[in-house]
């Protein structure tokens, strides 16, 4: 089965979060990162996107519930980051935003579109990063 085709009824999740790399994590970690999570979530039928901007990230995270909580724990405990601040953590209503990749990634040349995220309620901060989405030059 796709991802795309995974049912709703599934018992979903959603995991919406920002955080800043860690003082002592080298930049390079981001790469590890993101080639881990995409192993990871395409094993589990985890879909989402992660952006950095050189000194914070802001991922998206959806899929099935038992897979999905224990990723955001690993997520949590993961010192290549800190001030993990999360913002959206509940089922999925309607479709997978990001169905296509495991783990889409993108690089933001400027902090603007995190501390934008930051500023938003769960909700609205949801829908500004799926519309981020299209303006991000996505690996």
């Amino acid at each position: 089965m796709s991802l795309e085709e995974l049912p709703v009824s599934q018992n979903l999740l959603c995991f919406l979060y920002h955080s800043q790399i860690a003082p002592d994590a080298p930049v390079s970690c981001v790469a590890d990162i993101v080639k881990t999570a995409r192993s990871f979530n395409q094993q589990h039928d985890i879909t989402g996107m992660l952006i950095f901007d050189g000194m914070r990230f802001a991922q998206y995270i959806e899929g099935p519930e038992q897979a999905m909580e224990g990723l955001i724990a690993r997520i949590t405990e993961d010192p290549r980051h800190c001030q993990v601040v999360p913002m959206l953590h509940a089922q999925l209503q309607g479709v997978r935003r990001f169905a296509r990749w495991s783990m889409a990634y993108a690089f933001v040349d400027e902090q603007e579109p995190v501390d934008e995220l930051a500023a938003l309620p769960a909700q609205a901060a949801l829908q500004h990063f799926v519309q981020m989405q299209p303006m991000l030059d996505i690996a």
